[in-house]
C-alpha cells in the first residue's frame, strides 16, 4: 500500500536507500516528502525496517559534530552501528524542504552485497548519486 501524502506530512518515517558506491542510509523523513521509490509501498519500507533493526550492532558509531547535542542522537547511532550512514531533516516538517544533515556514520559501512538478494533488490529501489562516505549533508531531491 501506498504511504499517501498526509501520512508523510504527519509522521518522521524511517526509510532508506544506498549510494552509487553500496553504501546504505538511513533517513528520518521528519514529516518531510518521500521519494516516489519509498512512498509507493509501506509493507516494502517495514520489511527493510525490520531487517535493519534486527541486525547487531557491531561497533561505537561516529556521531556528527553538534548531534550530541540533539535529544534523539541514539536512535541514529542504532543505525550507524549496524553500518547505515544515518541522516535526519534539516527543517523538521517543512514539508517542501528536502535538505538532511549527518547525525551518525558507520565505522564499518554495511553494503547492499552482504544483504540478502531479496533485500538487496527492495532497497536498490532508491539510490543517491555519488558516494555519501564523505557527506556531512545531502538533497533527497536527487535520490532516484
Amino acid at each position: 500500500m501506498r504511504i499517501d501524502e498526509i501520512d508523510q506530512e504527519d509522521a518522521d518515517i524511517d526509510w532508506f536507500a544506498i549510494d552509487g558506491n553500496g553504501h546504505i542510509l538511513h533517513v528520518a523523513s521528519g514529516g518531510g516528502i518521500l521519494p516516489e521509490s519509498v512512498a509507493a509501498s509501506q509493507e516494502v519500507l517495514l520489511e527493510l525496517h525490520q531487517y535493519f533493526l534486527t541486525l547487531p550492532e557491531l561497533e561505537v558509531a561516529e556521531i556528527a559534530n553538534g548531534a550530541e547535542e540533539a535529544s534523539s542522537y541514539q536512535s541514529f547511532a542504532r543505525y550507524a552501528r549496524r553500518g547505515l550512514f544515518s541522516f535526519e531533516k534539516t527543517r523538521l516538517h517543512e514539508r517542501a524542504d528536502t535538505r538532511y544533515h549527518l547525525v551518525a556514520r558507520p565505522l564499518r559501512p554495511l553494503l547492499v552485497s552482504e544483504l540478502p538478494a531479496p533485500l538487496a533488490e527492495l532497497l536498490s529501489r532508491t539510490r543517491l548519486p555519488g558516494s555519501v562516505a564523505e557527506q556531512t549533508a545531502l538533497d533527497v531531491a536527487t535520490i532516484a
